[in-house]
């Protein structure tokens, strides 16, 4: 009997240029990688996925092969494919489409906050929140875990008109943006990212295992509303590799590439 997962938020596929057992190929992938089905697991089967994507059995057929190839499954006649060890697996980076397969991916991590309160703004927040008239703005301090491992200590700061609306007892370890939207009214619609490398400080460098002054990954990001407005500026210094990618479209009728950046790493 196949292993049963929770339907994703969005298993509508693009009609864009990318071929749709591409697109199959690569959320069966991102499944894998993070844990829905382990080692040793059966997939959905062929009927099941047919109907999740509303795609044909042969671009299913196509997306199966492309993960056997890739080292994830392994198919056995009669009785269905296989989830193969991850010591198997060629490819490691999950990708993702849209805002929602973030928070998607984000509940397969937890935040452990270590400390929140009010700090004085600076003209680095100011620069990313667009908020001068505040003298003061939320910040939160923890590590996002994976798989039980820490993989990132991680500096939430919001404008105050936004953390004045939150009560800090009704968070929890879940990403915290729809949190925020549904505890201060608000619906993020796009965020920015920019990835540089830095050094790990003495904080950071405890909590992530490592030695203080050692390289990691600096991921910062701004979350904006509807209106444009900025809610939420995060700083995420990551250890050894970060799981991310970049898929380039082009979308039809235009002669520009569109960039967009993928991971999980940046879901709440």
């Amino acid at each position: 009997m196949s292993s049963t997962k929770s339907q994703n938020p969005s298993t509508r596929l693009t009609q864009r240029p990318l071929a749709l057992y591409y697109q199959v190929a690569t959320r069966l992938r991102n499944e894998i990688i993070m844990g829905t089905w382990s080692p040793g697991s059966q997939l959905p089967t062929e009927d099941e996925i047919v109907k999740e994507y509303g795609v044909s059995r042969q671009t299913v057929r196509n997306a199966k092969e492309m993960l056997a190839r890739e080292g994830f499954i392994r198919s056995i006649k009669g009785s269905g494919c296989y989830v193969k060890d991850s010591d198997k697996w060629k490819t490691m980076s999950p990708t993702v489409d849209n805002l929602n397969d973030i928070f998607h991916y984000g509940t397969r991590m937890s935040f452990k906050i270590h400390e929140f309160g009010m700090v004085s703004n600076s003209r680095e927040i100011q620069n990313k929140l667009n908020n001068r008239e505040d003298r003061f703005v939320f910040q939160i301090r923890g590590v996002r875990h994976f798989q039980g491992q820490p993989i990132s200590c991680v500096v939430y700061y919001l404008p105050f008109r936004f953390a004045s609306r939150i009560p800090l007892d009704s968070l929890d370890e879940n990403p915290f943006i729809p949190q925020f939207e549904k505890l201060a009214g608000i619906q993020v619609t796009e965020g920015i990212q920019t990835i540089s490398l830095g050094r790990a400080d003495r904080t950071v460098a405890e909590n992530l295992g490592l030695k203080k002054g050692a390289p990691v990954l600096l991921v910062e990001a701004v979350y904006f509303d509807s209106a444009q407005r900025p809610i939420e500026y995060i700083m995420s210094r990551y250890r050894k590799e970060l799981p991310y990618a970049i898929r380039i479209k082009r979308h039809s009728g235009s002669s520009a590439l569109m960039t967009t950046s993928e991971g999980p790493q940046h879901a709440d």
